[in-house]
């Protein structure tokens, strides 16, 4: 029996689309273990306790990857990423699916493997990644290798995520995206990549500021999110960089100062939508397993 714990994520980070991604310290926890059913999924609502659940059908998939015969499989699940709202809800769900699959058949835990199968089920890396190595992650795919790489996040960095009380789905999110941009749009994001980077890995706030502007899924998204622009004049008023989180609704706040909560919350509490603000720190680890006792 295992205990595997998968950090939430936020991605695209600014101009880093389907790229840069950091793990947060906000975890699912979800224990395996061998069973008398085909599948019994605990901890959940019952519209997830089958087997359309993403953690089960990631655990099978793993068994397909590797023609392994399937295990009876009993799916205990503690929640504390909230789902849709932009915070890698599946990424985390389809690392902890994989993961459990290898510990529940003894093989070898191999990071690069582990990757590789969940971009197959995600789609792309750039949740989970960080989901496995921690910290921020830049990643790219071909046909075949997922390239990742890590870097730590400064101690200066503070993160806040303003979660709201609605949901918005990635596929929905994908929908109101142009099937093509233009040139200069695609160079602006391109040139400010590797300074984000520099910026969030040297607390350089100033550079952050400059880099973190994204002009290839943000101008059409934030139209998903009704007072946008109230939002966005809190953030001048407080002198916060800020990127919409994933798909969104979640917007991720970054800024030098450890004291914003209660700004936060005190300008927000008149917006039509609610507003949960919380400072979440940078998870360096990724996911971890631990075996427990029968």
């Amino acid at each position: 029996m295992y205990e595997i714990k998968v950090p939430a994520t936020s991605a695209n980070i600014g101009p880093g689309f389907d790229s840069l991604g950091v793990a947060l310290k906000l975890y699912n926890q979800i224990i395996f273990k061998e069973g008398e059913k085909e599948v019994e999924i605990q901890g959940v609502e019952e519209k997830y306790a089958n087997k359309n659940n993403l953690i089960y059908q990631s655990f099978r998939k793993t068994e397909k990857y590797f023609n392994l015969d399937s295990k009876k499989i009993m799916i205990n699940i503690k929640t504390n990423i909230p789902v849709s709202r932009g915070l890698g809800s599946s990424a985390a769900c389809v690392v902890a699916g994989v993961a459990g699959a290898f510990k529940i058949h003894n093989l070898e835990i191999d990071d690069e493997e582990i990757l590789k199968i969940s971009t197959q089920i995600e789609g792309h890396p750039d949740n989970v990644a960080p989901c496995i190595y921690g910290g921020l992650t830049a990643s790219f795919s071909t046909d075949k290798k997922i390239f990742t790489e890590k870097y730590n996040v400064s101690k200066k960095i503070y993160f806040y995520a303003l979660i709201p009380n609605f949901e918005l789905s990635t596929l929905d999110s994908r929908r109101i995206l142009p099937k093509s941009v233009e040139y200069k749009d695609a160079v602006f994001n391109l040139s400010r990549i590797p300074f984000l980077i520099k910026g969030l890995t040297s607390g350089n706030i100033d550079i952050i500021k400059e880099a973190i502007i994204d002009r290839l899924h943000q101008p059409y998204r934030e139209k998903l999110i009704e007072e946008y622009r109230n939002l966005k004049k809190i953030f001048s008023d407080l002198d916060i960089s800020y990127y919409l989180s994933g798909a969104g609704p979640t917007i991720m706040c970054i800024s030098d100062k450890n004291n914003l909560i209660d700004p936060l919350k005190t300008k927000t509490r008149d917006l039509k939508t609610k507003w949960i603000v919380k400072q979440i720190k940078v998870d360096n680890k990724g996911y971890n397993i631990r075996r427990l006792k029968i």
